[in-house]
């Protein structure tokens, strides 16, 4: 994983890292042997984007092992880069399990946002509840998500792990779709 940028995301920065090439073909073998990797159709994304792949990312969970294997993965990224986090984060639901995973592959603790929603049912911006916060006070915090369209998640994910004290280290996921990078996260 290469550091690409450093993203300036309000009071902090952190890195928004690329993973090196022999990391992005283990990545693409796992998706692949699971079904997870859908090409050549034409999908609508919730960003309302339109595009010819798809990373039906709930199927990798049915088969812990190549989550297990896909947070290995990233945590020896995120290792080779020099990060050592305290603590990792992912965004409720999706970011859960690979969080877990990575939080495993690096030897951190792991926490997790959860949405916050207006009546309308859409997110209004995330949370660290459950007691979480007192947790990341004064933290180094890696954010993890499974895959980055857009960077909202990952973005209201380092927004939530400001507010409750923690300090972004960095964001990393097993599939970056959209190519989001520094500029995109702010």
């Amino acid at each position: 994983m290469e550091v690409e940028k450093i993203a300036n995301l309000g009071a902090c920065s952190c890195a928004v890292m690329m993973p090196s090439q022999p990391t992005q073909q283990a990545t693409r073998k796992i998706l692949e042997s699971s079904g997870t990797l859908i090409e050549n159709d034409h999908f609508v994304y919730a960003s309302g984007d339109n595009g010819a792949g798809w990373v039906a990312k709930d199927l990798i969970n049915l088969r812990p092992e190549l989550a297990y294997q896909l947070g290995q993965l990233l945590g020896k990224e995120i290792k080779n880069n020099g990060l050592y986090p305290d603590i990792v984060c992912g965004p409720a639901i999706g970011g859960v399990i690979c969080a877990q995973y990575t939080a495993l592959a690096v030897g951190s603790r792991c926490v997790f946002t959860e949405r916050v929603v207006n009546k309308e049912g859409g997110t209004i911006n995330f949370e660290i509840k459950r007691g979480y916060a007192e947790i990341l006070k004064n933290k180094s915090v890696l954010i993890v998500d499974d895959i980055i369209n857009t960077g909202f998640s990952v973005r209201l994910t380092y927004q939530a792990v400001v507010q409750a004290g923690g300090k972004p280290l960095g964001i990393a996921a097993y599939v970056n779709r959209g190519n989001v990078g520094a500029n995109e996260l702010g």
